[in-house]
């Protein structure tokens, strides 16, 4: 069977992305020390006996910026009973244009850098900006991917319930009235998406093309109908479509390893390999699930003729499969 068959049907294996982190709410919260732009380091323990926000964000990223500034609210609203907010930045980042984008939106609570990239990680971080609410005993409580347009309602909802001014029930009601949502060419654009992964799972290729087909056709603007559609051309060696389904998804997620792996295969179907071996490597360095990516690096060195680079590839695609890491790590929980 196809490796893109393979693919698809590993999506079929697990839900949809609706958690931002891989490890599971009700658990405690991994432990960390991380060091603050400041200059003084911060560790979990600390905020022992508080409820903890923690957004874990991207400079470069509007979202994340909207993300950090409604935590902000939060935290000014609610400090006074026992509520915590920091922000979260990838070592590497640039601490002063992190610092910048903190001044510039008068966010005043502190700044740490993940050294070694210890939160994301432990935490298993699938999207940006994620943000994350640890309960006043250590326990993952909450969690919020991305920044939809609920986000501050939902943090809101979920702070107000750990410090005990609302039960339960309550939440639901609070969240309930402004769910979003779906639209009716949206909900025939899923019922299209689902319709094309029932006919991969019967492996009735041309059928399952049409269907997500139907669902880009519907709404163009969902990325994982132009993902799943760009795998499946790629199953019918048709780089082309491929390539172009990919560059669309990336239009709309540009974070979407996924996506940038079939880019990237799709490039390296194309005989482009110094083009893939590039976005190759950004999605493998970013994604913690990333055999398939791994391998599809390893084709593409092996066809460069760059021998030792390649079974380095192949050989982190095995790690991963035996540590049972399943791609695509937007929809994975599997350990």
């Amino acid at each position: 069977m196809s490796r893109y068959i393979l693919f698809v049907i590993a999506i079929l294996l697990i839900a949809a992305p609706t958690n931002a982190i891989s490890i599971s709410l009700g658990q405690k919260a991994p432990d960390f020390n991380l060091g603050s732009a400041s200059g003084k380091p911060v560790a979990l323990s600390e905020f022992k006996g508080k409820t903890l926000v923690f957004v874990y964000w991207r400079t470069e990223q509007k979202r994340s910026v909207m993300a950090l500034k409604e935590a902000s609210e939060i935290m000014k609203d609610y400090e006074q009973k026992g509520v915590k907010v920091i922000g979260v930045i990838e070592d590497g980042v640039s601490v002063e244009e992190a610092q910048k984008v903190f001044a510039d939106n008068k966010i005043d609570y502190p700044l740490l850098i993940d050294s070694n990239r210890q939160v994301y990680s432990d935490y298993g971080i699938r999207v940006f900006p994620t943000t994350v609410i640890v309960d006043k005993d250590g326990v993952l409580a909450y969690d919020i991917p991305s920044h939809p347009l609920t986000y501050k309602i939902k943090l809101e909802g979920y702070v107000r319930q750990l410090i005990g001014e609302i039960n339960e029930d309550e939440l639901k009601t609070v969240l309930s009235p402004k769910k979003e949502k779906k639209d009716d060419a949206l909900l025939e654009s899923e019922r299209k998406y689902n319709l094309a992964m029932k006919f991969v799972q019967r492996r009735m290729m041309d059928q399952a093309i049409a269907a997500a087909e139907q669902s880009v056709e519907v709404k163009p603007d969902v990325a994982k109908s132009h993902i799943l559609l760009g795998f499946l051309y790629l199953n019918n060696d048709d780089a082309d479509n491929a390539l172009k389904s990919f560059e669309k998804a990336l239009e709309l997620e540009p974070d979407s390893n996924d996506a940038k792996t079939g880019k990237g295969s799709a490039l390296v179907v194309k005989g482009e390999i110094d083009s893939a071996i590039p976005i190759l490597t950004e999605a493998a360095v970013a994604n913690p699930y990333a055999q398939m990516t791994y391998y599809e690096l390893g084709k593409a060195y092996e066809l460069k003729g760059d021998k030792g680079k390649s079974m380095e590839m192949y050989k982190k695609a095995i790690e991963k499969i035996l540590k049972k890491k399943i791609l695509p790590s937007s929809v994975s929980k599997c350990q």
